[in-house]
């Protein structure tokens, strides 16, 4: 493959990955969103979760093995062309399932096309492992009967959770495109060597000032301590949220006091965040300390989701703000894993801050649960460090 090729494949790689992360990006927010009240918005979810977004998802990875060298032109060929019937049998498949359980619970009899989910799904398992058999034959040692059962294989899974698991498919198309740019990092590493250019703290091999040694013990210490603080108190509001309502006097019912525990769990955690963002300043960036904030701001949003209660209508719009705050949190914290370029970091930024809407939702409602643990085991790692980073005094010793 020439240079010019290598650049044209990459292009392809790059806006393939990140298509098939706006696909997943746009499915989810309708679904999150009031938007299946338009008309057609339903149809539209459908084919961007369970086609589009798979689609350039499978011819993202087949451009990259290709222009790694590993699959021949001839095997990304027919990789290619068995993942577009793939991909649409299997939507057929999910839309034939749909349709068949509809028509179930409507009492009514199975059409032709409700009863047809076997042949659908059967059809979409044979071309997508078509699909894998070249990449897999690329990459493993076995002879042409191992490779196919390793495909089979291979395709039942994938397909199950791009279909199924929109969560799965949001972060797997995340996690590509970020695989996808990273090639065209190289070619600006070069830049930053040229005497004058200022460095770049977000490159793989850049690290930020340290201040002095005695600097940073005093800071893990305090910041072990609001991990301490964040670990108690988020055990005693987990206890409250499950069982504070048969105690006290504070919640009319079990609903209110989940509600009341949770919010505030997700303030306790704050403290933790906070801890977490200075430690992680010197060693990745001023960045961090925005996000620590954005996630603290979407731990404030959920908390007061929790307070208005269950059923209120400025609930789910808070808790889909919390999960965005958090969302973009957890992008800026990738930063350092994207090329330089204003335009290709701000613009992969704020994909990957959408496509964190999904695990930051997870994040915000479970961090009632969340904080007790991770706050512990954060305190645990800052304790340890501490005592290797004593700068010069010895470490504590048990007695």
């Amino acid at each position: 493959m020439t240079t010019r090729q290598a650049r044209a494949a990459h292009r392809w790689a790059v806006g393939l990955a990140a298509a098939s992360l706006t696909a997943f990006i746009a499915s989810a927010a309708i679904l999150l969103s009031d938007g299946e009240l338009f008309p057609g918005a339903d149809l539209l979810r459908f084919l961007l979760g369970t086609f589009f977004g798979p689609l350039a998802f499978a011819l993202s990875v087949t451009v990259l093995l290709r222009k790694s060298g590993r699959l021949s032109a001839s095997g990304a060929l027919r990789s290619a062309a068995a993942a577009v019937p793939a991909c649409g049998l299997a939507a057929v498949a999910v839309a034939s399932l749909a349709v068949g359980v509809e028509e179930v619970d409507a009492g009514a009899g199975l059409g032709w096309f409700g009863s047809a989910t076997l042949l659908f799904f059967i059809a979409a398992w044979v071309f997508g492992t078509l699909s894998l058999m070249a990449p897999l034959r690329s990459v493993t040692a076995g002879g042409l009967p191992g490779t196919v059962a390793l495909a089979a294989f291979s395709a039942l899974v994938l397909g199950g959770l791009l279909l199924l698991a929109q969560l799965f498919g949001t972060l797997a198309a995340a996690v590509l495109l970020l695989v996808a740019l990273h090639p065209g990092a190289r070619a600006h590493r070069g830049a930053q060597g040229t005497p004058g250019a200022p460095a770049n703290p977000w490159a793989a091999g850049a690290r930020p000032a340290v201040g002095p040694a005695s600097e940073e013990p005093r800071g893990r210490g305090a910041a072990a301590a609001a991990c301490l603080v964040s670990a108690v108190l988020g055990i005693g509001c987990a206890v409250f949220a499950l069982s504070g309502s048969s105690w006290t006097s504070l919640a009319a019912d079990a609903t209110r006091a989940m509600n009341l525990g949770l919010a505030a769990g997700v303030l306790a955690a704050i403290p933790a965040v906070i801890a977490a963002g200075v430690v992680l300043v010197p060693r990745l960036g001023a960045v961090m300390s925005w996000a620590a904030a954005l996630l603290c701001a979407g731990l404030l949003l959920e908390a007061a989701a929790q307070l208005t209660g269950s059923g209120d209508p400025a609930q789910w719009p808070l808790t889909l703000a919390a999960a965005l705050s958090a969302g973009f949190a957890l992008s800026l914290s990738c930063g350092r894993l994207i090329p330089d370029g204003r335009f290709l970091r701000t613009g992969t930024t704020v994909l990957l801050g959408f496509a964190g809407v999904i695990p930051g939702l997870v994040l915000v409602t479970a961090a009632g649960f969340i904080t007790p643990l991770a706050a512990a085991v954060l305190f645990v790692l800052l304790l340890r460090g501490r005592g290797k980073t004593g700068g010069g005094k010895p470490a504590l010793q048990p007695a």
